[in-house]
């Protein structure tokens, strides 16, 4: 059960958020459909097991979720912007531990019993598992990698770039440099940066652009680097 609440909340977050979402959860309809969409996602993975405690219980998960996402929005304003790496790991750490803490308010048993088996669960072939790290690594990268580069954005210039092309670029780039771990083979990381930078020649004279390039490429190497090492060891 947790390794499917936690897939459906990465799963809102990450995959079925549009940037109206993302941006607006200062206002109450899009907080509101975003809770509903997390509700909808974990009812639905947990559709052959939905008493009535189980319904109460994701719906305290949705309104957390919304509370949650407020708070981070209201601080978000207040200091313009800053360290929004830092508030979207916290955001995610405090969505992390309050489904923990409902799910074993809920469900004691299950809980002790994952932490009792906590490295054999973790060791196991998880479907489950396997969807949340992915679904981390791709999607949850761009909304970490976009964060940092916020601050170091330069200033935007009119070309021909397909609309957010950049997004897709780096779902992809995380799989590869994944895929390339998993498979021990780390050339691969080694071509797909001489690829870019041959792709980014043209930039090379624009200082600030070669900076906020690097800055995305390396967090986002970073981060499936990081999520494909712990899925490993895990």
């Amino acid at each position: 059960m947790i390794w499917k609440l936690l897939l459906a909340h990465v799963l809102t977050d990450f995959l079925f958020q549009s940037n109206e979402m993302a941006t607006g959860k200062l206002k109450f309809k899009n907080n509101l459909y975003h809770c509903l969409i997390l509700l909808a996602i974990s009812s639905v993975l947990l559709m052959n097991s939905l008493p009535v405690k189980t319904i109460f219980m994701l719906l305290l998960i949705s309104i957390f979720h919304g509370i949650i996402d407020f708070g981070k929005a209201k601080i978000d304003v207040k200091i313009s912007g800053q360290l929004n790496w830092f508030l979207f790991s916290l955001d995610q750490l405090l969505h992390i531990l309050s489904i923990l803490l409902i799910l074993s308010l809920f469900f004691p048993t299950c809980v002790e019993t994952s932490i009792l088996k906590f490295t054999g669960i973790l060791n196991s072939i998880n479907f489950f598992k396997i969807a949340v790290f992915f679904f981390v690594i791709s999607f949850g990268g761009s909304y970490f990698t976009a964060s940092v580069c916020k601050g170091f954005n330069p200033s935007e210039k009119s070309d021909n770039s397909l609309e957010r092309a950049g997004r897709y670029i780096g779902i992809l780039e995380r799989i590869i440099v994944s895929a390339s771990i998993l498979i021990g083979r780390f050339e691969i990381i080694g071509f797909l940066i001489a690829a870019k930078s041959i792709i980014r020649h043209q930039e090379k004279n624009e200082k600030a652009f070669a900076e906020y390039f690097l800055i995305g490429t390396f967090t986002s190497f970073i981060w499936a680097a990081l999520f494909t090492f712990l899925y490993l060891k895990l």
